[in-house]
């Protein structure tokens, strides 16, 4: 797998394209890339548990010429960005504290959810469910939310009849409304947080999921045994 560029986690203050940045280093951010796949993986500094992240699809190309690298004043690493898949991809942000990470959390949570209560106030039928499901294995974040009509309702309780708690299971409906936020900043947002004993990862889901409840509920037509429902699932 190709080295694109070495990004040490300190330098001058300024932002940089990747030129400078050629040089094989011990300390900092290695970015590396499978030509075949198309796949661009790298460690966060800085942290104990050395996560990586991994985005697919990416276009070497299109990375190396938006990239952008940029260093405060004392020489910190402050974040790296690109333009990747016709938006602007934060690939790392640097927290300063605990508090710095949960506002930048709190801010990604807002647009995320907002994202999907947009998606949602486009459903024109009436609706017996409105899921959120969640995930994280270290490797892949996922939140999206998923709604269930009453005749998708009906049925599962038809195929299930003698099983009443059947119709509260998100997997049983079929995947014809499903909404998506940005999981891939999702990831990277959470995965330069460092946790300790608090999940950066429950901070950020339980926000969009209070977010998606009070503002996207009000928005649907829902039958009178309607349920929201929120749950994680492996």
């Amino acid at each position: 797998m190709p080295d694109l560029c070495y990004i040490p986690t300190r330098y001058k203050e300024g932002t940089y394209t990747h030129k400078p940045f050629h040089t094989e280093i011990d300390d900092g951010i290695c970015l590396d890339y499978d030509d075949q796949y198309q796949i661009l993986t790298y460690t966060v500094p800085n942290l104990e548990d050395c996560r990586e992240i991994v985005l697919y699809q990416i276009s070497d190309k299109e990375l190396m010429e938006t990239l952008k690298i940029t260093y405060a004043p004392d020489g910190v690493l402050q974040k790296i960005t690109a333009q990747l898949k016709n938006r602007e991809l934060i690939l790392y942000i640097h927290y300063t504290d605990a508090e710095h990470a949960k506002q930048g959390l709190k801010n990604f949570a807002i647009r995320n959810a907002d994202a999907i209560i947009a998606q949602i106030g486009s459903f024109t039928d009436i609706a017996a469910r409105l899921f959120i499901e969640y995930f994280c294995d270290g490797d892949c974040y996922d939140f999206h939310a998923k709604i269930g009509t009453p005749t998708q309702k009906a049925e599962i309780e038809k195929e299930y009849p003698d099983d009443g708690d059947v119709v509260d299971n998100p997997g049983d409906y079929p995947m014809d409304y499903l909404y998506y936020g940005d999981n891939e900043a999702f990831h990277i947002f959470v995965a330069c947080a460092s946790d300790g004993m608090f999940s950066y990862f429950q901070y950020t889901v339980d926000l969009m999921v209070e977010r998606i409840r009070e503002q996207a509920v009000p928005l649907l037509q829902k039958t009178e045994d309607f349920k929201f429902i929120c749950e994680e699932y492996d």
